[in-house]
């Protein structure tokens, strides 16, 4: 055995540097790190493409949607609020198309996708009550009456819900305040002296082109891989 093969061997660096070859620890980390961005991305495209409540104000709460969207199983003061149908391609019956009001109503007939949400009040215990619901998109148009409200629970209610389709005076009685405007619909309902009033809406939002942010999407992870490189 020669002295050489003796010698204590140092570590010469690279003069390239680091590598990174394929399978090192540096490219499985990199390579996780893409991926779980790409399913950042996916999800948030997804969220993007429905339509829920984002907040409500005064009056009125949020709820999952009921087992049954009546009295007495659904009680005041407050009015209940849910989400129905996040994404639905339809026919729309609508008392009142765009912003404006019940005083001066447009109604229409709309086709396309939608989202779908409704609102409930009973009369009991308070006989009045105001509030807001916001949503994260643009409100396009509401149902209120009994007869657009019966023809759009087949389509547009949440499936585990019971309606009360075909009872007369579920929608709202002539002493309410209807508001639309934005992303928000506000009401003010009043009960039926001598008589306990139930009064409902329907609410359908804007569903936001898939495509144009799946674009945005993976445009934003093609510019961090060339930030990357």
């Amino acid at each position: 055995m020669s002295l050489e093969s003796l010698a204590p061997v140092r570590n010469v660096p690279d003069p390239r540097g680091p590598v990174n070859r394929p399978g090192t620890p540096i490219e499985r980390v990199t390579n996780m790190k893409t991926a779980s961005l790409s399913v950042a991305a996916v999800l948030f495209t997804a969220s993007l493409a429905s339509a829920a409540i984002t907040s409500t104000f005064g009056g009125v709460t949020q709820i999952a949607p009921p087992a049954i969207a009546d009295f007495p199983f659904l009680l005041g003061p407050v009015a209940q609020a849910w989400d129905e149908q996040p994404s639905v391609t339809g026919t729309i019956f609508a008392d009142h198309i765009g912003p404006g009001n019940n005083s001066s109503p447009t109604p229409g007939v709309l086709t396309g996708t939608y989202a779908s949400h409704f609102i409930h009040w009973s009369s009991l215990p308070l006989p009045q009550v105001l509030g807001q619901v916001n949503f994260s998109n643009p409100v396009v148009a509401v149902a209120w009456g009994d007869t657009f409200l019966d023809l759009t629970d087949g389509t547009w209610g949440a499936g585990p819900t019971a309606y009360p389709t075909g009872s007369p005076f579920r929608g709202i009685n002539s002493g309410a305040l209807v508001s639309v405007f934005g992303n928000s619909v506000r009401f003010e309902f009043h009960g039926v002296t001598g008589a306990i009033d139930i009064e409902q809406m329907r609410v359908w939002t804007a569903v936001p082109t898939p495509g144009a942010f799946s674009l945005a999407g993976l445009g934003g992870l093609a510019a961090l891989r060339r930030k990357r490189r």
